[in-house]
């Protein structure tokens, strides 16, 4: 019985690191789909097979034309894995959303670029070198969104009234005493009318729900409306 073609020692070789691309991609496709994100399982397995594909053939077709020192043909394997991650960055663009207030998947479109690094590294052979930055990766996506860090939060406080425009003033010192900064205001007023709307961007070390100044501006009642988002 005669061995079939694709069944060499070589291609061997690159299927194994096929399967080992798709095995990796798909430890941290896992992470992310039960996490609820865009880019989940499939979309992580395809990315690292994708990558790991672009490099083997390269490799592949290096080997067949048997391109040494000598050739007067150059393929730089850098040049390909290049090609891989620029590609790769358009993938993840499309997964942050953003708006006026926040930027969502960030940290998807980075493990995104993060799983095409582990396709082309598998597809280059380096096995130890992919699990060991599989499990990194793992490690800064589920282990460090453990950590109980306190970061600053944003938010936009939106204010009505009919009165003096000083009250504002008032407020501003209150969230100021309470370590509430005010990053930007916007103030619309209509003087003969004594009507006056306020926009202000905060950040606080804590959440809005917190803070007392936030809970008593919700009761009190020289404000027409107070609302934030």
């Amino acid at each position: 019985m005669t061995d079939l073609p694709w069944m060499g020692g070589s291609n061997t070789v690159y299927l194994t690191r096929l399967v080992m691309a798709m095995f990796l991609g798909g430890l941290i496709g896992l992470e992310r789909q039960s996490r609820g994100r865009s880019a989940g399982l499939r979309t992580n397995i395809l990315v690292c097979l994708g990558s790991a594909a672009i490099i083997i053939a390269f490799d592949k077709l290096s080997m067949e034309l048997s391109m040494g020192s000598e050739s007067f043909i150059r393929m730089d394997p850098a040049r390909a894995a290049a090609g891989v991650i620029t590609g790769i960055g358009f993938l993840g663009a499309g997964t942050i959303v953003k708006s006026r207030d926040f930027v969502r998947g960030l940290t998807t479109a980075a493990s995104i670029w993060a799983v095409a690094a582990v396709g082309v590294t598998v597809g280059l052979g380096e096995y130890l070198l992919a699990v060991v930055l599989t499990v990194l990766i793992l490690i800064a996506l589920y282990a460090f969104h453990l950590l109980p860090i306190v970061s600053d939060h944003y938010f936009t406080l939106n204010l009505s009234w009919h009165g003096p425009p000083h009250l504002l003033d008032e407020i501003a010192d209150r969230l100021l005493q309470e370590r509430v900064h005010i990053k930007h205001r916007s103030v619309t007023a209509q003087p003969e009318r004594h009507e006056y709307r306020a926009i202000l961007n905060l950040r606080m070390r804590y959440r809005w729900y917190e803070n007392e100044v936030l809970k008593d501006l919700q009761t009190d009642t020289r404000f027409d409306e107070v609302s934030w988002s």
